[in-house]
């Protein structure tokens, strides 16, 4: 308790928001996690694996649409948190509804997109699934598609949240899904209703009602100031949210193909075998990246607010913090390669053997993953990513070149794959870390400053 009150009460007001966000996010998070450990096997036990696989495989391609909203979303998240530190409630109002109307205006054309190209769309060729599923499958695809656009306008009180400060509540509303998932899962399974339709339909309904409930609440009652109105949507600001998400919606892109292609370039120069072994260094070692995702996430719109208020010591004590802790971090990953062999046996009962290559390559590739993170997260608070749109870019393009480079002509095996993002991202993280010392210091000018 002493210690709570050490991180709680000797802190300035910035430090504090931040340490109990941090604090109710790891517990929200734990909770997440055991929760979505649950849900696996109970999907499992009343689907086949035919079933499970098209599923998997469904959700995946569902995550690729989340970057349909142009950047939208992480502008809000800037521009919001500036005015906000401004006391500036009519233009915070203007972004929130210009936001809100811009996104329904873009998700609802690809609605209507979707409606008129999924009749002639055979979802079976495009998930290789029996053709008894037709119909199911069908169905399922066009509820999770049509509802899922319809939940990226409603999540946007997810950044509202994050820019008054709020990251906790966003957690927690994101585990509420979670776990009125699990609930209705639960019910199929004592219904015995276990159809593609029925899952899409718990997916994708709960969230909506949860989202809907959430913001009606928070709007009405709490953050009344920033509810939308179609009165205050205003087109030049539009403009202003997409100068900045536009780069933001360029990087997702770039991000997606560096750290998604992997899977992909393993299952094309060795064997699928080989992508399991992979993911399971990755997996072994994921336990630093989401704590050190738990403590970041709450940076971004405090870095933000600060940087507006000029408060550049809190930044920089922050990143003294943020540097310090990635240490301690990089010590226990380096702690997790030293046992992991055992640890492996253990977790997978004997069945996959990791290469001690590829446990050191791996953790090293988390150790330089969350180093950059501290910086491309000030840079993104701060709203000046010219450089790391240029770098995402350079990077998506050399980084398949270059595992292949490894893989094939250096002999280095499957560490060839993670050795080409590495070092890409050392690349990056030495720029991003030169524009922090620029900006920091006021020295910034040209590219650096944009």
């Amino acid at each position: 308790m002493t210690l709570l009150k050490k991180i709680f009460q000797s802190q300035d007001a910035r430090s504090k928001t931040v340490a109990k966000n941090v604090f109710f996010s790891l517990f929200i998070k734990i909770a997440n996690i055991l929760i979505n450990f649950l849900t696996i096997p109970l999907v499992l036990s009343f689907l086949n694996t035919t079933q499970y696989g098209i599923w998997l495989t469904l959700t995946a391609v569902l995550g690729w649409f989340s970057l349909f909203d142009l950047g939208f979303g992480n502008g809000l998240r800037n521009h919001l948190t500036i005015s906000i530190s401004k006391n500036n409630d009519i233009e915070s109002k203007i972004y929130v509804s210009t936001t809100y109307a811009a996104l329904s205006v873009i998700f609802g054309i690809l609605i209507i997109i979707f409606l008129l190209i999924n009749p002639f769309i055979d979802w079976t060729l495009v998930f290789n699934a029996p053709a008894k599923m037709s119909r199911d499958l069908n169905n399922a695809v066009l509820i999770a598609i049509c509802l899922l656009f319809v939940q990226f306008v409603l999540r946007l009180i997810n950044t509202v949240l994050l820019s008054v400060q709020r990251s906790a509540m966003a957690d927690f509303i994101n585990s509420l899904v979670q776990l009125l998932i699990l609930g209705g899962i639960f019910f199929l399974k004592t219904t015995k209703n276990n159809s593609l339709t029925a899952i899409a339909i718990v997916y994708s309904i709960t969230p909506i009602i949860v989202f809907l409930l959430i913001s009606f609440i928070l709007f009405v009652k709490r953050y009344k100031f920033l509810t939308p109105s179609i009165k205050f949507v205003r087109v030049s600001y539009a403009k202003n949210l997409l100068q900045i998400g536009l780069n933001f919606f360029i990087i997702q892109i770039a991000a997606l193909v560096l750290y998604a292609s992997d899977n992909f370039i393993i299952a094309q120069l060795f064997a699928p075998a080989d992508v399991t072994v992979y993911n399971i260094s990755f997996k072994y070692f994921s336990i630093i990246n989401i704590l050190f995702t738990i403590i970041m996430v709450p940076f971004w719109s405090m870095t933000t607010h600060s940087f507006a208020a000029g408060d550049y010591s809190w930044i920089k004590k922050t990143v003294k913090k943020l540097v310090f802790i990635w240490g301690i971090l990089a010590i226990c990953c380096m702690v997790q390669a030293a046992v992991a062999n055992p640890l492996y046996k253990l977790w997978t009962n004997n069945k996959v053997l990791v290469p001690l290559n590829l446990t050191i390559v791996m953790c090293v590739y988390v150790i330089t993953t969350n180093w950059g993170a501290i910086f491309s997260n000030f840079l993104n608070g701060v709203g000046k990513v010219r450089v790391q749109l240029y770098l995402s870019i350079g990077g998506m393009i050399i980084n398949i070149p270059m595992a292949v480079f490894f893989v094939r002509y250096c002999h280095a095996g499957i560490i060839g794959i993670p050795l080409a993002t590495i070092i890409t991202m050392i690349i990056a993280n030495i720029f991003s870390s030169i524009q922090y010392k620029k900006i920091i210091s006021a020295t910034a000018t040209g590219i650096w400053n944009k």
